[in-house]
């Protein structure tokens, strides 16, 4: 059994690597039509995704598509695994922006994508001092972008909803956009905290209604609706 899941894990990641090697040539062929040059590369990351969860034999159920606001918004998701990106990527029918650390952007080609889309670095001194990431985002969001953010920090060690930081969605009030709550559920037996092999999975991204943060007096309270709305899409059976 270790050995067919390795070997699967093999072939997975080798036709993600090559999917990913045509998907940058074809993307970079395209750029100049688009006003947004970052625009395609969001695009081929969005298919690109969709195949590794096909790939890892996974299915993948989304409710709430009614609820995602046109214009710039932050995505507050919650964090059960390592496929949680490619989840969204592939399941939310909209481009966004998120951090990435900032050793991947060194990586050959895979760091030149991430720097075409858009994606924006973030490192130790960024985390450190929040506010400098805040601002990155604030001024994203102004400009109409939509970013990603897992509210929680860091991946779940069993799955469940962990609390939220506390300016985690402080961008959100500077920038006058509203919050998309984002509940992902089953994402965590794809690929659990350290373990080393794929497993299929039924995975449902349920999509609530946008919660929009209006003075600094209602933070607190309103990003404790943000993840109760979280906290209540994950209750519903898969």
């Amino acid at each position: 059994m270790i050995i067919l899941k390795a070997l699967h894990n093999l072939a997975l990641f080798l036709a993600i690597f090559i999917a990913f090697f045509v998907a940058s040539l074809i993307t970079f062929c395209f750029t100049p039509f688009y006003r947004d040059k970052r625009y395609p590369f969001q695009i081929a990351a969005r298919y690109w995704s969709k195949m590794i969860i096909l790939l890892s034999g996974s299915r993948l159920k989304i409710t709430g598509l009614e609820n995602i606001p046109k214009g710039a918004i932050m995505i507050a998701a919650n964090h059960q695994g390592a496929a949680d990106i490619p989840i969204l990527l592939g399941g939310l029918p909209i481009t966004f922006l998120f951090a990435i650390k900032k050793e991947l952007f060194k990586v050959p080609i895979f760091g030149w994508y991430l720097k075409k889309a858009g994606y924006f670095p973030v490192d130790r001194e960024m985390v450190l001092n929040a506010y400098k990431l805040v601002d990155k985002m604030v001024t994203l969001l102004k400009n109409g972008d939509r970013i990603l953010i897992f509210p929680e920090g860091t991946r779940s060690r069993d799955g469940s909803l962990g609390n939220f930081k506390r300016g985690s969605l402080l961008a959100a009030l500077k920038s006058g956009v509203p919050v998309l709550p984002v509940a992902i559920s089953g994402s965590y037996d794809i690929l659990p905290k350290g373990a080393k092999f794929f497993s299929p999975s039924q995975v449902r991204l349920s999509i609530g209604k946008p919660i929009y943060f209006t003075n600094d007096l209602e933070y607190e309270a309103k990003v404790a609706e943000v993840r109760q709305s979280i906290a209540e899409m994950l209750t519903k059976p898969l």
